[in-house]
């Protein structure tokens, strides 16, 4: 629903890094982080409504609560970095020269990016595969900790 609505896409296989992202493309990324936010409504005047975050997890998670926990604290950690991540994503000279107001404010999609980070780098060994390629990227990942988070 949110990539159409927002025409987010994937990263096609010719742009698998971060550096192959266009400002563009992540600019439209934060549309798609507004939606998804604004959809399970956990913004609330500009500001993440942790209990809506709670109240969502708790409900439709309660059969995994491994994935629950993990989530919460995913959240909790990325709701206090905001700010500060915040103002970091909008000091690089290349998102200042592409803001406008065709674009949507980067919170959500700041305080996703860490969610996802955050998540990967904690998540449970049971839920793991320990597959070459996977090991693989958690090792390039965990040397690159603060990539998603300014995304």
């Amino acid at each position: 629903m949110c990539a159409k609505q927002t025409n987010f896409k994937l990263l096609t296989r010719n742009e698998e890094a971060i550096e192959d992202l266009t400002v563009d493309q992540v600019m439209t990324g934060s549309c798609w982080a507004d939606c998804v936010f604004e959809h399970y409504k956990f913004m609330v005047n500009g500001s993440l409504d942790m209990e809506a975050v709670r109240s969502h997890y708790r409900t439709f998670h309660k059969q995994d609560p491994e994935y629950e926990t993990e989530m919460l604290i995913a959240f909790e950690r990325c709701h206090s970095k905001r700010e500060e991540a915040t103002a970091e994503f909008l000091s690089s000279n290349a998102v200042r020269a592409f803001s406008s107001s065709k674009y949507c404010k980067p919170k959500a999609s700041i305080i996703l990016s860490c969610v996802i980070q955050s998540f990967y780098h904690n998540c449970p060994s049971s839920r793991w595969s320990f597959t070459h390629e996977c090991l693989e990227t958690l090792a390039f990942a965990k040397k690159c900790k603060d990539v998603l988070t300014t995304m």
